[in-house]
């Protein structure tokens, strides 16, 4: 195995490099990939429209997250997977804490109709 573990090994030369020649490869400098980089040669419109995809991504992943609390089960179920007994019993009880929510906003404007006559 190489000394620095910075990189894939390639099993057959038990290096991480090149496959024919040895060579290491080149690594980038510190912070070489910063996507919002001030003196990055990219234009304004650029910089801006990654942020904007970048933005959009985040976004995603947190409507992604949102979901995935409302659904414990939904990541085993999307694998092919059995969720497991405590994912069940949690969808359960945010099942159970939606329809007593529900109750008590319907018994809420009941009241306030009363209360209006």
């Amino acid at each position: 195995m190489a000394d620095n573990n910075t990189g894939a090994i390639d099993p057959k030369t038990g290096t991480s490099g090149h496959a024919q020649t040895g060579e290491r490869f080149e690594v980038a400098p510190e912070n070489a990939h910063l996507r919002l980089d001030k003196k990055d040669e990219r234009s304004h419109a650029n910089a801006l429209a990654d942020a904007e995809k970048v933005a959009a991504v985040e976004r995603a992943v947190e409507e992604k997250k949102k979901e995935l609390q409302e659904h414990p089960t939904a990541i085993a179920e999307s694998h092919g997977n059995k969720p497991s007994r405590g994912a069940v019993i949690d969808e359960q009880l945010i099942q159970e804490e939606k329809e007593e929510l529900a109750k008590k906003e319907e018994a809420k404007k009941q009241s306030e109709e009363a209360h209006k006559h």
